[in-house]
C-alpha cells in the first residue's frame, strides 16, 4: 500500500520511510511544502497528516487532494516514530 506522509520532522524522514517499509508500506514523505505537491501525491492510497508539525496550506492541499481522488485521510497530532507506528497499525 502506498501512503503519503504530510508534515513531520526532516531529521526523522529516513526513520519514517524505514518504519513504513518494515510494515509493508511504500511511503512518500512531504515534510516541507514543495511545488506541485498534489501532482506528486498521485497514486497514493492513503494520506497521513502529522498535524503538530505541518503548515496549514499543506493540510489544505492534502485534504483537497484526498477529497478529489477519494483517498482516505488520517490525522495524527504527534510526529514521532511511535505515533507513526500507531497510525500504521490502525491502517492495516
Amino acid at each position: 500500500m502506498s501512503i503519503a506522509i504530510i508534515g513531520g520532522l526532516d531529521r526523522l524522514r529516513r526513520s519514517y520511510e524505514k518504519e513504513c517499509r518494515n510494515r509493508g508500506f511504500d511511503a512518500s514523505v512531504f515534510s516541507q511544502r514543495i511545488p506541485n505537491m498534489a501532482r506528486r501525491m498521485n497514486g497514493v492510497q492513503r494520506i497521513l497528516i502529522f498535524t503538530g508539525t505541518v503548515a496549514h496550506p499543506m493540510v489544505t492541499e492534502a485534504v483537497r487532494v484526498g477529497k478529489e481522488q477519494n483517498i482516505p485521510v488520517e490525522r495524527c497530532h504527534s510526529s514521532g516514530i511511535s505515533a507513526l507506528k500507531r497510525c500504521l497499525s490502525s491502517l492495516s
